[in-house]
Parts: structure tokens; C-alpha cells; sequence
């Protein structure tokens, strides 16, 4: 990627950093017991830095607008889950009786993509568009008349629609950031690289404790960010 040694956007890379050198500072003590050149204040000072190679390659206004648009994704994404197991219940227990009309309903209105334990913001995404795409006149009243309220189903809807249009603003602003000259891809490698090893140290540091441990891993920082396909490197 033009001399970059990271396989994705210079945004979401920079995003990422920010995230790890949040989890940093919120465990700093425990980090400095095991690497002492850790000491404060090196993890403010990696943040800072970030924050600086960001505005300098990115530009503060873009990202302003991405904190913003990032917000109201999160926002729609709070409500859409609320709803989306709200009625995943409903159908699990108001078509009990008749397992083959209840599993038939939760694929087709595409709850089976939210099976796994933490669903993505992907998953979620896609579950709502199902519903959007599979939840005709027909299967509604069904639902009504099993008792689902139709308010409910209707918010659905509209949660969908919401969240496609907040995500083409956050991935549209990721996209487009301004050309960085030879020197600023060098920076954005350095920041890269630093944290990288971070990452590396502190997932060691912290074997035992999977929870925290996968807070460090650089693919949990991008998918917090909102990563959803797999680019030709193989994120570490």
C-alpha cells in the first residue's frame, strides 16, 4: 500500500492505535510492573502523538466528522440490538409449538447472523437489512398476531435504514483522507510498528487473563473500529 506496512486505510490504522493507547493508559500500572520504560508518561505521550500524526495526514476536521458519524452508528446500533433481541424472544417463545415455523422465521429475517457470542457491528448490520428485505406484509401480520407490537417492527425498519446511511458516512470519511507524502507514510509506519510491538508484549504480559489480553490484540482495536473484510495482509 504505497510503502505502508499495514494492510488498511491510514484512518482506521490510526484509530486502532488510538484504541490500543486507551487500553494502555487503563492499565498502565499493571503494564509498567512488567516494562518499566513504560512509565508514565510514555502512554500519554504515544497518544498525543497519534492524535498529532492524525491531523497531520488526515486532518482534525475529517476527524470530527468521523467521531461524529462513528457516534451515531454506535446510537442506532444500542437501539437496533435492544430491538433485534426483543424480537428474537418473541419468536422464540410465541412460535415454541411449531420449531419448524420458528427456526424458518429467525433465518429468514436473519438472526442466524448474530449467533455468535459478541456479534459485530456486521453482523447486526446484516440481521437488519434481512429484516428489511424479508419482513413482507405477510410475515408482519403473523407476528402481530402472535403478538408482537407493531411499533416494535416498524422501529426495526427504520433502524435499518439509519444504520446504512450512518455507515456510508463513516466509511466514506475513512476512505477519504488526503495524499501523504513519503515522509508521512514513514510516521504512519513508525506509529504502526510501535504499537504493533506493544501489542505483542503486553497480549504476553497479560497470558491468564484472555479478557484483557484480547483488548491488546490489534484485530479487537480494528474491529472496533468498524473492520469488516479480511485485506490481503493478514491483520496482527
Amino acid at each position: 500500500m504505497n510503502g505502508r506496512i499495514y494492510g488498511y486505510g491510514d484512518v482506521l490504522m490510526l484509530l486502532s492505535c488510538i484504541y490500543i493507547a486507551d487500553r494502555c493508559l487503563e492499565h498502565e500500572q499493571q503494564l509498567v510492573a512488567h516494562r518499566p520504560s513504560w512509565k508514565a508518561p510514555y502512554f500519554a505521550d504515544l497518544r498525543a502523538r497519534i492524535f498529532t500524526s492524525f491531523d497531520e495526514n488526515i486532518g482534525s476536521d475529517s476527524l470530527a466528522k468521523l467521531k461524529e458519524a462513528t457516534s451515531k452508528v454506535n446510537a442506532t446500533l444500542t437501539l437496533a440490538r435492544r430491538a433485534l433481541m426483543q424480537l428474537k424472544q418473541e419468536i422464540e417463545v410465541d412460535f415454541r409449538k411449531d420449531p419448524t415455523r420458528r427456526d424458518y422465521l429467525l433465518n429468514l429475517l436473519g438472526f442466524d447472523n448474530l449467533k455468535a457470542k459478541n456479534p459485530t457491528q456486521v453482523a447486526y448490520t446484516q440481521a437488519l437489512l434481512a429484516i428489511q428485505r424479508n419482513l413482507t406484509p405477510d410475515i408482519q401480520l403473523e407476528l402481530i398476531a402472535a403478538g408482537t407490537n407493531p411499533a416494535a417492527i416498524e422501529h426495526l425498519g427504520q433502524y435499518a435504514q439509519q444504520l446504512l446511511d450512518a455507515n456510508a458516512l463513516q466509511e466514506s470519511l475513512k476512505v477519504g483522507r488526503k495524499t501523504t507524502s513519503h515522509a508521512n507514510v514513514s510516521a504512519l509506519n513508525a506509529i504502526y510498528d510501535e504499537v504493533i510491538s506493544i501489542c505483542k508484549l503486553a497480549s504476553t504480559y497479560l497470558v491468564g487473563n484472555k479478557e484483557l489480553q484480547e483488548s491488546f490484540i490489534f484485530l479487537t482495536a480494528l474491529r472496533a473500529n468498524g473492520y469488516t473484510h479480511r485485506s490481503k495482509r493478514k491483520p496482527e
